[in-house]
């Protein structure tokens, strides 16, 4: 049995819907940011990072997104993780693209704007940088359906997640229409719809 802290909509989601995915069933512990119960002495015992996701199995503490999605998804043997080959490289590569790339562009964005700046040059370049990834991506599914070319994997799910974070940023952030076409499809997997439904998120970014 898996406990999961997340925080709504958070990148924590990735690890949920993931264990979706496989099957697995998952207690669920809400982690309020805004009431700060991430620097709570209980749970920094736990993660003394502050973040989310942390996922326990079976009193084992794992944390850091992409490693926990690794571990799930190589234990529950799921095709979101293609095992070998320039498959997995691909499958790894844009994980950790979304993970350590287009996660931390989005930070920069949220970390200004709790210091009060929504407007001016630093804003104006971080909303700049995050809409180049985009572009990015939406570059690539010009030429594949999906991120690491037929097949859906666990890159795709992670960048549906952070995807719907664009609306909590205060530039445009422009998402085009393969990005979109990936969007809806994959939150609209049943997976992913447990998902938003049990954190009670709207997904909003394929519109």
């Amino acid at each position: 049995m898996y406990k999961l802290y997340y925080s709504p909509g958070a990148c924590s989601m990735g690890i949920h819907i993931a264990l979706n995915e496989c099957g697995q069933e998952v207690e669920l512990e809400e982690i309020s940011f805004a009431a700060r119960q991430n620097r709570s002495a209980e749970y920094l015992a736990i993660n003394p990072r502050g973040h989310v996701p942390t996922l326990v199995e079976d009193g084992r503490v794992l944390r850091e997104g992409a490693a926990i999605l690794i571990h799930v998804l190589e234990k529950h043997d799921s095709p979101l993780l293609p095992k070998s080959g320039p498959e997995r490289d691909a499958a790894i590569e844009w994980l950790m693209f979304a993970n350590s790339t287009l996660h931390p562009a989005y930070a920069r964005v949220f970390f200004l704007k709790r210091g009060g700046v929504t407007e001016g040059t630093l804003m104006d370049a971080a909303a700049t940088n995050i809409n180049d990834l985009w572009s990015e991506v939406e570059h690539r599914l010009a030429e594949h359906p999906y991120i690491c070319g037929d097949k859906v994997t666990i890159a795709d799910i992670l960048l549906t997640v952070i995807a719907n974070w664009s609306g909590n940023v205060p530039k445009p952030i422009h998402l085009g229409p393969n990005t979109k076409r990936l969007l809806k499809e994959i939150s609209s997997r049943p997976a992913y719809q447990k998902a938003l439904a049990d954190e009670r998120v709207e997904y909003k970014a394929a519109a």
